[in-house]
């Protein structure tokens, strides 16, 4: 089986780490910020292609900001986007560029692990 790259952008400590917890344990490499300012940056860490699991509510950089900004980005085309939110229907989001699902938190980790292992057979680095 193929792992994936997987970048978490998640202002809930607790949240970022239970997602991340499972995503490691299934075998694939993980890379975490804390808002968008920093997932720009981490874009530059993670390999590529990866499954970038966005919070639409984060502080200093939303997720709504951030995907304004990976539509620029040189390599955009090597990332999909799993966008989430407890504060919004996040499936208003479905159509944003490079968003391929939209959940409303909370949900079941088993749900990530699913979509991240579907992410490594489509899109095996």
């Amino acid at each position: 089986m193929a792992s994936a790259s997987v970048l978490i952008a998640e202002d809930d400590d607790n949240f970022r780490d239970a997602v991340e917890d499972a995503v490691v344990e299934d075998g694939h490499s993980v890379v975490c910020a804390r808002n968008g300012v920093d997932a720009l940056v981490a874009l530059n860490k993670v390999r590529r292609p990866a499954l970038l699991l966005l919070d639409v509510h984060m502080p200093v950089m939303d997720g709504v900001t951030f995907l304004s900004h990976l539509q620029f980005h040189p390599l955009r085309d090597d990332f999909e986007v799993i966008i989430m939110s407890a504060v919004v229907n996040p499936e208003r989001l479905t159509h944003a560029p490079y968003v391929t699902r939209a959940m409303r938190k909370p949900f079941d980790v088993s749900e990530i692990q699913q979509l991240v292992w579907e992410f490594a057979e489509r899109r095996p680095a």
